[in-house]
């Protein structure tokens, strides 16, 4: 698993994590269980970045747990049989995501296809991430939960933002947000099966 390196991220990550992780438990109930807490918590959130700081960090945690309540929510058992598990925090993708989303902020498109021409599966495998299966989901909103709304509420049974979501072959997730100059944010969701 990957560490910061700086003792200054390590605390940040440290900080970001235990708050975040607070913050939810007012509001959702935290499954027992090493491996439940383990699937929850990543091992750091980056917040180095030019257009990007702790608020951010903070959204992209939340996000995460957004889409792993939704791949095991009840309501969702009919599409995924009751099989999805929590997606695990990967921070290769977090960070071909955020690379995403900031471009897209930056320049101001909205694409799957990056202003070079790359498309989602070329940016993780350019990333050294060996997968077997990939998606990405974007979104243009003023929240995250705006955004993670109106990926779930797109047609059940389909290849769309949803289908992504629910996928019970992605085991990996990383997500990436960045704000655009007027307060929009482009959120990037990095998904995985990893070899």
């Amino acid at each position: 698993m990957s560490t910061p390196s700086h003792p200054a991220v390590a605390g940040m990550a440290r900080f970001l994590a235990a708050a975040t992780l607070a913050f939810l438990a007012s509001f959702v109930c935290i499954p027992r269980g090493a491996q439940a807490q383990q699937a929850r918590q990543p091992q750091y959130v980056e917040t180095a970045n030019s257009n990007f700081g702790p608020e951010l960090g903070r959204l992209e945690v939340q996000m995460w747990d957004m889409i792993n309540r939704d791949r095991t929510a009840a309501s969702q058992t009919e599409e995924t049989k009751g099989r999805a598990r929590p997606l695990v925090w990967d921070a290769r993708l977090a960070a071909v995501a955020r690379a995403h989303s900031e471009e897209m902020a930056r320049d101001g498109f909205f694409s799957h296809e990056g202003a070079d021409g790359s498309l989602p599966m070329w940016r993780v495998s350019a990333a050294g991430i060996q997968w077997l299966s990939t998606g990405e989901n974007i979104a243009k909103a003023s929240g995250v939960v705006q955004a993670e709304m109106l990926f779930m509420n797109e047609p059940k049974f389909q290849r769309n933002h949803r289908g992504n979501i629910l996928n019970l072959n992605y085991t990996r997730v990383g997500v990436g947000i960045a704000k655009g100059p007027d307060g929009t944010l482009y959120i990037t969701q990095e998904f995985a099966q990893v070899r």
